[in-house]
């Protein structure tokens, strides 16, 4: 279990949608998605839904996982 004081970081992955809208989803925690109209909107959005999803997690007393990095990928979705 994490103690409160412990900073940890997690993946976001950004992948651009064909509407225009970024989606924003934390690879450690799938439950954590949101949106935004870009990247900056996508990754603010996506922090709420994070914090949201953990403190489910501790309420239901399950795990939070750990990750030693960060990183913000951005995927882009080729035209067909």
């Amino acid at each position: 279990m994490i103690s409160d004081d412990v900073q940890v970081t997690y993946t976001v992955v950004l992948t651009p949608g064909e509407d225009g809208w970024v989606c924003a989803q934390v690879a450690e925690v799938p439950e954590a998605i949101s949106q935004g109209r870009t990247h900056e909107e996508a990754k603010g959005n996506v922090v709420e839904a994070l914090e949201l999803a953990l403190a489910w997690r501790r309420d239901e007393g399950e795990a939070l996982p750990l990750s030693a990095d960060v990183t913000v990928a951005q995927v882009t979705v080729a035209a067909a």
